[in-house]
């Protein structure tokens, strides 16, 4: 009788783990779940050839000018922390990644930063927020970048085993 019931219950579970990968990625999300019972999107075709293709919403695009100004940005930051730089690519194995959020001002000045992602090694968030706070004011950036108000944007520290640095945006890729 043990031995049925066990049998029994291997088997409703097989039957449970064949359901769920079979299903797996054929039930719309529920946005896509209204358009689909459309005739007019059933008739559309598929805009992505790939049959697990992400429906989440899509990154935007990058911005040029975003991006050459974090790069003035991040050589201001090694230009004024020179003796806490490392020089060549980072190992693949660092002792810490640590993301700091900054927000600047039309001038360049930081005025808000913090941690946002650490491996809670304190002595190195310090360094990283104390370099940020050496080098400001940053280069100003550019009106469309700050219309709005300050500019809000993401750095990564990767330090390495004797705890010095090279930030991300002017990194070589890691060994």
């Amino acid at each position: 009788m043990e031995h049925m019931r066990t049998r029994n219950w291997l088997s409703i579970g097989l039957a449970a783990l064949i359901g769920l990968i079979s299903g797996c990625g054929s039930t719309p999300p529920a946005s896509q779940a209204s358009a689909a019972a459309t005739p007019a999107a059933a008739a559309a075709p598929s805009q992505s050839p790939w049959p697990f293709a992400p429906s989440g919403p899509r990154l935007a695009a990058r911005d040029p000018a975003l991006d050459r100004w974090k790069r003035a940005a991040a050589e201001r930051i090694h230009e004024k922390n020179r003796d806490l730089l490392f020089e060549g690519r980072p190992h693949h194995l660092l002792q810490a990644v640590i993301v700091v959020e900054v927000a600047v001002d039309k001038s360049g000045n930081v005025t808000r930063s913090r941690v946002l992602r650490s491996p809670g090694i304190a002595s190195l968030n310090n360094t990283a927020l104390r370099t940020l706070k050496t080098a400001s004011p940053l280069p100003a950036p550019p009106a469309t970048l700050v219309a709005k108000g300050p500019l809000v944007y993401w750095e990564t520290w990767l330090f390495n085993n004797d705890s010095r640095f090279q930030l991300r945006t002017l990194a070589m890729p890691q060994e």
